[in-house]
């Protein structure tokens, strides 16, 4: 029998909020939002909370120096140069969150600037496509650590399936001892 986690259901719950939420305020895309609850979920509100803070580090600094990068190189160099600007960007992110102790937010960070230095598709402007992931990845981490938070099994239900698992386990045994005989 499959066992289905109290983290996996919680994490279900919260890209199901974050695809509701996301369509009825008519928001584009929710692929950020997603991602964060997904990431933010953890075993306890406690980690989830640490968890979302390094995320929303990571997600201003990646975007901003993603931004920055962006207008410099538009304003200075054609794109060209971008095949030589994003490694090294990178490489210069990596060192930002190692240098204000902040390594678990390098990967997001990482992410968010490739995205912002990739995508170029930035129809109202390389700051305003920066905020607008920084508050969907907000979004998803609220809702993740709400669902965190708030979501629990009720104790009936809890109980039973304790129980139900407590018979499978007898019978588990009692067949185990019928083929030994």
């Amino acid at each position: 029998m499959i066992k289905i986690g109290m983290r996996n259901i919680k994490t279900t719950i919260s890209v199901f909020i974050c695809l509701l939420l996301f369509e009825f305020i008519n928001r584009e895309n929710s692929f950020f939002a997603c991602i964060a609850a997904v990431i933010c979920m953890q075993n306890t509100v406690v980690d989830s909370v640490e968890k979302g803070i390094a995320r929303v580090i990571g997600t201003i600094i990646g975007g901003f120096v993603g931004a920055l990068v962006l207008f410099i190189v538009n304003t200075f160099f054609n794109d060209n140069i971008l095949i030589f600007i994003i490694p090294l960007g990178i490489m210069i992110l990596i060192q930002i969150c190692v240098t204000i102790n902040m390594k678990q937010s390098v990967v997001i960070c990482c992410v968010v600037y490739l995205s912002v230095m990739i995508t170029k598709n930035h129809d109202n402007g390389y700051l305003l496509y920066t905020i607008n992931r920084v508050l969907d990845t907000s979004i998803g981490i609220l809702i993740a650590l709400l669902v965190n938070k708030y979501v629990e099994i009720p104790g009936k239900l809890k109980l039973k399936l304790k129980h139900n698992e407590n018979e499978i386990t007898e019978s588990d045994e009692n067949a185990m001892d019928n083929e030994q005989k």
